[in-house]
């Protein structure tokens, strides 16, 4: 008798399928989450570069500024988000750095027209200026600002905060002139902090005074001659007009001789001119 050939193939199982499709379902998900794992980072990364690049940008900004400028117009250890500078050119003069809503802007001139300073990608906020004196060097500003990814995604969001300092680098230049605030209330220097030279004309040395005289040695030293252009009536010689040890020329008219005279007090008491020439 022929024997029947039997088929031994057959195909999956009902759970061999369930099993494979569970291997591939869990595959998948593990796929689309390193995807999604690896978009995220990209995305913040990007967002960090972009928050970098411009908190660079706005430190060198400000401290460009800083350093040109001749005065830090604020007052000393003060927080505040706008900062006014001195500047020794008038048309930049003075030049405003401020914060505005959550951008950061400079102005040169009052009247200047106001210039963003970040683009609209971050967001910029707890802007804080303060200078701070560091006599007998230059003022300096201490700089804090933070820089936000402008993003509504959470997972997107990046911040970076900079605190830094910056110390005025030019010399202190004037396009006006200096006036006190108030009538004999300010003085120009102190005596542990003084001057040396006025324009490298008049120059100081202890309490001697030079003119054209760098090293004076005397309570007042003169390169050249003294003028006495005393044109105005001559004074009473006194002690209550306290002219003593005046020395006055008296300019004649016409061909007549000038008279050179000084104010001493005599041996009784009295006061008088005593004509030198």
């Amino acid at each position: 008798m022929k024997g029947v050939k039997v088929n031994s193939r057959s195909g999956f199982t009902l759970i061999e399928l369930l099993v494979f499709t569970a291997i591939f379902a869990a595959t998948m998900v593990a796929f689309v989450m390193v995807l999604v794992s690896f978009t995220g980072v990209q995305v913040r990364q990007s967002g960090a570069a972009e928050v970098n690049q411009q908190s660079q940008f706005l430190l060198q900004i400000v401290q460009r500024y800083v350093e040109e400028s001749s005065l830090v117009e604020m007052p000393v250890n003060t927080p505040t988000s706008t900062i006014k500078l001195r500047m020794g050119v008038s048309a930049a003069d003075p030049t405003y750095v401020y914060l505005s809503g959550s951008d950061l802007y400079v102005r040169q001139t009052d009247g200047g027209q106001p210039e963003r300073l970040n683009s609209s990608r971050v967001l910029i906020s707890n802007v804080s200026f303060v200078k701070r004196e560091n006599p007998p060097g230059h003022d300096s500003v201490s700089v804090t600002f933070t820089v936000t990814y402008n993003t509504q995604n959470i997972k997107e969001r990046f911040a970076q905060t900079l605190d830094t300092a910056i110390a005025r680098v030019n010399a202190a230049t004037f396009d006006s002139n200096v006036i006190p605030s108030s009538t004999a209330v300010y003085d120009l220097g102190v005596s542990s902090q003084v001057w040396r030279s006025v324009n490298n004309l008049i120059y100081f040395s202890g309490s001697n005074v030079g003119i054209g005289v760098s090293g004076p040695q005397q309570r007042l030293e003169v390169d050249g001659g003294v003028r006495l252009n005393t044109t105005s009536g001559q004074p009473s010689c006194s002690a209550g007009g306290q002219s003593r040890g005046t020395l006055w020329l008296t300019q004649a008219g016409g061909v007549a001789t000038d008279t050179l005279q000084l104010c001493v007090r005599r041996g009784d008491g009295s006061y008088s001119w005593v004509t030198i020439y």
